[in-house]
């Protein structure tokens, strides 16, 4: 895990997730100020990123000398932050909002997913320009 890349995909999330709850909020019609959003999703994606970041030095404690297992290992971080990234955001929206699960459900949902092809489109902006120098000695 490059640590830049992941303050990279935090920020955005955080961007994009404060127009998204905006949105939701006023489709929904509820009278919330900007700071409720902003505390929302900034204690989200904070506790997210710190999980994340743990959960990465553990994994590769763990999977750095057993090599099959190490192929399987961007896997495993990206099914256990997808459950604990919905877990969270269910859980905070719900003490930030005071709404029942199936309201936060749907914009948790649509943020994670957005989250995921960000992260993607991140990888691989970093990954094939890598690849390409080490392939070729560029």
């Amino acid at each position: 895990m490059n640590i830049i890349t992941e303050l990279l995909r935090y920020i955005i999330i955080i961007i994009i997730g404060i127009v998204l709850i905006k949105w939701y909020e006023r489709k929904k019609g509820w009278d919330h100020q900007f700071r409720t959003s902003l505390f929302f999703i900034l204690c989200w994606r904070t506790l997210l990123f710190i999980i994340v970041i743990f959960m990465t030095f553990i994994l590769d404690l763990v999977f750095l000398n057993v090599y099959t297992l190490y192929l399987i290992y961007p896997i495993i971080l990206v099914i256990v932050s997808f459950f604990i990234n919905i877990f969270l955001g269910v859980k905070i929206f719900k003490l930030v909002y005071k709404q029942k699960i199936q309201e936060s459900m749907v914009i948790i949902l649509i943020i994670t997913f957005i989250e995921m092809i960000i992260e993607s489109i991140i990888s691989y902006s970093i990954l094939i320009p890598a690849t390409l120098i080490s392939n070729f000695n560029l």
